[in-house]
């Protein structure tokens, strides 16, 4: 039986017809960090499946700032797994327009595969 790849089932998830019927581009990836455009042109971040072969299951995390821009490769989110510790570095610059606060009250969020759960923050791309 033939398995469906990662990305198969991302890209799926990102084209599925859901409640909140926001959708998204297909994810790029830079440094263990997916980036996808949703709908109003913001971007979605979240974790790469890498980052999970790498350091484990994810035990702790935090938004290492409270800034409201970032430019590329700033600090977005510390943490900590099975096998070791990481910092994320956002892969584009721009507005900070959400953070997913839910990740520091829940942090098996971050070890579920899916991005309308595990996703870090929103971000307005500044032009470049």
């Amino acid at each position: 039986m033939a398995q469906t790849s990662f990305w198969d089932k991302l890209k799926a998830l990102f084209s599925a017809n859901k409640a909140s019927t926001e959708s998204f581009g297909t994810p790029e990836v830079k440094d263990g960090i997916w980036y996808a455009t949703k709908t109003d042109g913001n971007y979605l971040l979240g974790i790469d499946t890498s980052v999970y072969d790498q350091i484990g299951q994810i035990t702790f995390a935090d938004f290492p700032t409270d800034q409201s821009t970032i430019e590329i490769d700033d600090d977005i989110l510390d943490i900590e797994g099975d096998k070791s510790v990481e910092t994320l570095k956002s892969p584009i610059a721009g507005e900070v327009i959400e953070r997913n606060s839910d990740i520091g009250k829940d942090i098996d969020r971050l070890n579920q595969p899916d991005p309308k759960i595990n996703w870090i923050m929103v971000i307005k791309k500044t032009k470049s």
